[in-house]
């Protein structure tokens, strides 16, 4: 919904790198969203009216729905990171546990006879 309402406002953030669109920020940094994300939620604390009788601006709205956006931006690749990474992880568990198999595998070869060696050889030669 939020990227919606983005897109029917041609919603650009002003960020170091400039006025950038939504699909523009999947390009920052994470450290660079953090930053962006602080900023524009120092902003729409700042621009709020303290009634609860007003209702928010217009500029309110625009400014928590940049907000928003860019803080569902950084969630998702922070995400994605730790996503990445535990994938990683579990691949390398996965190579080391295939790895002692094969060893384990080679010593039970070993420990078999010369004659059970050979039979294996002639039943996989087939």
């Amino acid at each position: 919904m939020i990227y919606k309402e983005a897109s029917k406002l041609k919603l650009r953030i002003q960020t170091s790198k400039g006025h950038l669109n939504v699909e523009q920020l999947w390009g920052l940094s994470l450290a660079e969203l953090d930053a962006l994300a602080v900023s524009l939620e120092e902003a729409y604390k700042n621009s709020k009216s303290k009634s609860f009788l007003d209702k928010k601006s217009e500029k309110d709205k625009i400014i928590k729905l940049r907000f928003d956006i860019v803080l569902d931006v950084l969630n998702t690749k922070v995400e994605e990171k730790d996503a990445a990474k535990k994938e990683a992880e579990d691949k390398e568990h996965n190579q080391k546990i295939l790895s002692i198999i094969k060893e384990k595998q080679d010593e039970a070869l070993k420990g078999k006879s010369i004659k059970e060696l050979e039979k294996m050889l002639k039943e996989n030669s087939k």
